[in-house]
């Protein structure tokens, strides 16, 4: 009889437990569900802040997104025709483009879709910014951080964040 009540609490307590994992998780994916891209042009979405200020513009085949919510968060979202569906290609060649440029100081951090790196500005400020690159079938979308003010690493590393799955 016993064995019999260990047992049937065995199976209550890892029921119990199973289903409190599952509505953790479904609870954790309702609150996350992100700001959509596409209405404006973009098929991609990102984890940005509720009050987000999204523009866009177009020139030609260059559509341009603005994300902004003017407490430190500032994308730029740009997409064309991609070159290259070689994701590995495409970050190696902004990377020569971003250390080329004067301002470029060095690269802070590397992820997959991109880099994170420091400018030094020409008052000899620090600032940094980020290239992350998604293809998209035979679209390339770029982010990059706005140019609404110099980030902090920290303020950097949150947009990105954001914007990679």
């Amino acid at each position: 009889m016993i064995s019999n009540f260990k047992s049937l609490f065995n199976i209550l307590f890892l029921s119990f437990f199973s289903i409190l994992i599952i509505w953790s998780c479904n609870q954790k994916n309702q609150g996350s569900k992100g700001t959509d891209l596409l209405k404006y042009g973009i098929p991609y979405t990102i984890n940005a802040p509720d009050q987000v200020n999204i523009t866009k513009s177009q020139t030609g085949r260059l559509a341009a997104v603005n994300i902004k919510d003017g407490h430190g968060y500032d994308i730029q979202v740009f997409m064309s025709d991609a070159s290259t569906s070689n994701l590995t290609k495409l970050k190696q060649e902004r990377k020569e483009a971003v250390t080329a440029h004067p301002a470029f100081n060095k690269i802070i951090e590397e992820v997959n879709e991109g880099f994170i790196y420091e400018k030094k500005e020409i008052t000899g400020d620090l600032s940094f910014d980020f290239e992350i690159i998604v293809v998209q079938g035979d679209k390339e979308i770029n982010f990059q951080a706005g140019n609404s003010k110099l980030f902090t690493e920290a303020e950097v590393k949150i947009m990105v964040r954001s914007i990679i799955k």
